[in-house]
C-alpha cells in the first residue's frame, strides 16, 4: 500500500511553494522576466493548538517577502529579492500514521461484582465517544489512522491476532471508526453493564501484533511517520507475558524507530451512592481494602501505565480521569492532540519547481508565517541555528527538514504557513 500525501492535512500547517525574484530580473537578452501562474494551493499537516510564535529572525540584508500578493515584512531567508509569484506548486509533507490498539476487556464496561469501578457509563461511553470524535473530527484530516479491539475474540493471546487490525490504516476524517465500537456494543449485548464482554487483557500479544502491522505499513511508505497508540485502563492479565514484558517489547520497538503513546483510562474514584442492581453488598475485594458494607478499592495502575509510555519513548502517560464523563470526554481529545502534534512532521519533500525549472538547492529558501508574522528560516546544514532548516541530504536532497525548534514551533502553533520559496539568485547561508 503506497500512502502519500498531496491535499489539506490536519488544518494547521499550510505548505506552499513559490517563485523568488529580485527586483526586474532579467533573462538571457535582458528582457525583464514574469510569469503569471494561477495559485494552486498547499498541502497542510495537524498541529497542536497553542498560539502561532515568530519562529526566527530574518538573516540581515533580506528584502520584504511578498505572500499572495502582499508585503509581509518578513525577510528573504537568503536576501535574494522579494518573492513575486504567490504561490504555484503543491508540496507533500510525509504522512502520519497511528495504530491504534483499543482495549475492550470486562474492565472497560461490565459491572461485575465487587468492581464497582467497571462501570460503562463512566468508562466505556464516554471514552468510545471522545475516540470517535477524534477520528471524524475535520482537523484530524492528514492523518491515517488503524484501529485494533482487544483481546481478540479468539486467541487472545496469540500475536497473530491482531496483525490484521479490526479496521485498516483509513484516512481521516472518518465514520468507520464509530461503526466498529458500535459493532463491538452488539457483540457485548445489552445491557453493557451486565453483557458479554472480552475478558483478559493481552497487552502484549495486541501491541506485538499491531506493531508488525504497522511496521509492514510503513514498508511501503518510507517517508511516513508512525506510532503505536495503547489505548488501555489496566494492567497485562490472562497471559503469559506481564508488564515487564511488555516494558522490553515497547524498548525494543523504539530502538527500532516506533515509538508507543499510552492513553490510560483511570478507574473512577468516587464509588456510586447505591449498591448496583442486584448486588447484596459491595462484595469480596481483590485489590485492596473495603468489600461487605464498604465497597472495595480500586487496584492503582498509574506508575505501570508511565512506566509503559516511558519505554515507549513517548513520556508519561496520558491519563483520563473517568470521574466525571464530560471531563473524561475532554481529557481524551485533548491527549490524542497532543499525540497528533507530536508526530506532525517536520519533513517536507521539495516540490516541483513552479515554473518547471532545474532543481538548484542553493537556490531553494524557507520562510514559517504564523499569526501574520512571516519570518525566515536560515539553511543549516548542522543545525547549530535552532530555528534554521537543511536538506535530508547535502549531496542528493530530496526533502527540507526543520531543525529542532523550528520544528517544535510549528508542531505547536494553530495555524502556521512553510513557504518554500524557489529563488532568482543563491541564498546567503549561515556562515561557521
Amino acid at each position: 500500500m503506497k500512502i502519500s500525501r498531496a491535499g489539506a492535512l490536519g488544518g494547521g500547517l499550510l505548505v506552499t511553494a513559490a517563485l523568488a525574484c529580485g527586483s526586474n530580473p532579467a533573462g538571457p537578452g535582458g528582457d525583464q522576466q514574469h510569469t503569471d501562474a494561477p495559485s494552486s494551493g498547499g498541502l497542510g499537516s495537524g498541529s497542536g493548538s497553542a498560539a502561532g510564535t515568530d519562529l526566527g529572525t530574518p538573516a540581515d540584508g533580506g528584502t520584504d517577502l511578498l505572500v499572495d500578493g502582499g508585503a509581509t515584512g518578513g525577510l528573504s531567508g537568503g536576501g535574494a529579492g522579494p518573492i513575486c509569484e504567490a504561490a504555484s506548486s503543491a508540496a507533500e509533507t510525509t504522512p502520519v500514521l497511528l495504530a491504534f490498539a483499543f482495549d475492550v476487556s470486562g474492565s472497560m464496561g461490565k459491572l461485575d461484582e465487587p468492581n464497582w469501578w467497571h462501570d460503562p457509563t463512566k468508562k466505556w461511553t464516554p471514552v468510545v465517544t471522545a475516540t470517535s470524535a477524534f477520528f471524524e473530527s475535520p482537523a484530524s484530516a492528514g492523518i491515517l489512522a488503524s484501529l485494533t479491539l482487544f483481546p481478540a475474540a479468539e486467541d487472545d493471546c496469540e500475536s497473530d491476532s491482531y496483525l490484521e487490525p479490526t479496521l485498516p490504516m483509513t484516512d481521516l476524517p472518518s465514520a468507520d471508526f464509530a461503526s466498529v465500537f458500535a459493532d463491538y456494543e452488539d457483540e457485548v449485548g445489552s445491557p453493557l453493564a451486565g453483557g458479554d464482554w472480552r475478558g483478559g487483557t493481552p497487552t502484549y500479544a495486541a501491541t506485538l501484533g499491531v506493531s508488525g502491522y504497522l511496521s509492514a505499513v510503513l514498508q511501503d511508505a518510507p517517508d511516513a511517520q508512525g506510532a503505536v497508540v495503547l489505548v488501555t485502563d489496566g494492567l497485562p492479565q490472562g497471559c503469559d507475558e506481564g508488564l515487564d514484558d511488555v516494558v522490553q517489547l515497547v524498548s525494543d520497538l523504539l530502538a527500532q524507530g516506533l515509538s508507543t503513546y499510552v492513553i490510560g483510562i483511570e478507574n473512577p474514584t468516587e464509588p456510586p451512592g447505591t449498591l448496583p442492581e442486584d448486588w447484596d453488598d459491595w462484595g469480596e475485594c481483590d485489590s485492596g481494602p473495603g468489600g461487605g458494607d464498604t465497597p472495595c478499592t480500586p487496584p492503582a495502575t498509574l506508575s505501570a501505565l508511565n512506566e509503559l509510555a516511558e519505554a515507549g519513548g513517548t513520556g508519561a502517560a496520558f491519563l483520563i480521569d473517568t470521574s466525571d464523563v464530560g471531563a473524561t470526554e475532554t481529557a481524551f481529545q485533548a491527549a490524542v492532540e497532543s499525540i497528533r502534534s507530536a508526530t506532525v512532521s517536520c519533513t517536507l519533500l521539495i516540490p516541483p519547481h513552479p515554473q518547471g525549472g532545474s532543481f538548484e538547492a542553493d537556490k531553494i529558501d524557507v520562510a514559517v508565517t504564523s499569526q501574520g508574522v512571516t519570518s525566515a528560516l536560515p539553511y543549516d546544514e548542522d543545525c547549530t541555528e535552532t530555528v534554521g532548516w537543511h536538506f535530508d541530504d547535502p549531496v542528493l536532497p530530496k526533502a527540507i527538514e526543520l531543525c529542532s525548534e523550528a520544528c517544535s514551533n510549528v508542531q505547536a502553533s494553530d495555524s502556521s504557513t512553510i513557504d518554500v520559496n524557489f529563488l532568482c539568485e543563491p541564498r546567503v547561508d549561515v556562515v561557521k
